[in-house]
């Protein structure tokens, strides 16, 4: 059962908090700003702020080049699910998508577990696991709708498009890496706390 937050994400990022509880992104060469080359959507509706933190140099990193035709698709823009699709054209390229709540923590850890080639992401991340075409991370944020102490699952996902079999695991490092700053801003996020808690999940008989 998905936990439904009192307040929408969306607003909460566009106050644009100031807080920041998770360690910032080492410095990298691909990370970088928003997709402001990009041409716009034809999603249905919403604003799309998740499309934000699908770089140029991240998106380029997926195509393997340059992009003739850049644009983005919200897929779903809600209180609890937010997925943007990139595309060059017609060709897919990056599915990034955030998910509130336990069984989005679940579905997330089941992707985790599929990924060839994946290995543990960095602890900024909080529960990750990066493979050459998928990476996932899992932290825990500060829930709207409750008390200052209580968090739930918010999980991140990126996953290259397409049939390419190229390496892009720091593109999609990145891409999660400006996603869960993002949140840590906007509602207040313990990458710390997700792995401690995975850790006894581990444990626990």
């Amino acid at each position: 059962m998905r936990v439904r937050p009192s307040i929408p994400l969306a607003l909460l990022l566009a106050l644009g908090a100031t807080g920041c509880t998770s360690e910032p992104e080492p410095e990298g060469p691909t990370s970088g700003g928003t997709t402001s080359e990009t041409a716009p959507g034809d999603g249905r509706g919403g604003n799309g702020w998740l499309c934000e933190d699908m770089s140029p140099a991240n998106l380029r990193a997926v195509a393997g080049g340059e992009l003739a035709e850049p644009r983005e698709l919200v897929v779903a823009d809600d209180d609890t699910s937010w997925v943007c699709e990139a595309y060059d054209g017609q060709a897919p390229l990056l599915r990034l998508s955030v998910v509130v709540g336990e069984e989005g923590r679940e579905e997330a850890r089941a992707l985790a577990a599929e990924t060839e080639g994946g290995a543990a992401g960095p602890d900024y991340l909080g529960e990750s696991v990066i493979g050459p075409r998928q990476g996932v991370a899992i932290t825990l944020c500060t829930d709207p709708g409750s008390e200052a102490d209580a968090r739930t699952p918010y999980s991140i996902t990126a996953v290259a498009l397409g049939d390419s079999p190229e390496d892009v695991s720091e593109a999609l490092r990145s891409t999660l890496t400006l996603t869960a700053g993002k949140l840590d801003q906007g509602v207040g996020c313990s990458p710390k706390a997700a792995l401690e808690e995975a850790a006894q999940t581990t444990e626990a008989p």
